[in-house]
């Protein structure tokens, strides 16, 4: 035990490179821990950021940009700038009897869907996860939550927290703004 011990400590100090167990395990998990993240974040040249895109560039090898991802691997600029869509109404169509939705912004922390809802389609009772806002663009819809409704017309905002059950229904067709604010860090 006593001979461990002083392995153990020889270890932690540096001392036995060569022979130190605990050290080969650590740089094993640290291995494979970067060979896991490295799987999960896009690679460089996916990336769509400013800061620049190997295979634009003519380069041999992607350049890393300096941007945070979010989950889903999308870009998200630590640097201070001005993001802007715009004509968000013309982004999206209407389609026959259905719901369509599409992702227009993608920032620290924020993320900004359009959705076209034809008459009397609806988002049937579900929660968000984080705070959310939702605008029309066109049309009207009625969104229900806390015991309310409300309708909701160009020039309305409704806020609603985090986990609060909620509906939206399109009274006729409309296009919405929905605005996702995830303040998780």
């Amino acid at each position: 035990m006593a001979d461990e011990n002083e392995q153990q400590s020889a270890c932690e100090a540096g001392r036995d490179e060569q022979h130190c167990k605990c050290r080969q395990r650590r740089a094993a998990a640290e291995a494979a821990a970067a060979n896991a993240s490295a799987a999960q974040q896009p690679a460089a040249h996916h990336c769509k950021c400013k800061h620049g895109d190997a295979e634009e560039a003519g380069d041999e090898q992607p350049k890393h940009c300096a941007c945070k991802h979010d989950a889903e691997g999308h870009a998200i600029s630590t640097e201070p700038h001005l993001g802007y869509v715009a004509d968000l109404a013309s982004l999206i169509e209407i389609q026959p009897e259905s719901t369509v939705s599409r992702v227009v912004m993608r920032e620290d922390g924020l993320r900004v869907v359009l959705f076209g809802f034809d008459k009397d389609q609806a988002l049937s009772e579900h929660t968000a996860a984080m705070p959310v806002t939702i605008q029309v663009l066109e049309g009207k819809l009625r969104v229900g939550g806390e015991g309310r409704e409300v309708e909701l017309v160009p020039g309305g905002v409704v806020y609603l927290s985090a986990r609060l059950p909620h509906t939206v229904y399109a009274v006729e067709p409309s296009k919405m703004l929905l605005s996702m604010f995830d303040n998780r860090g």
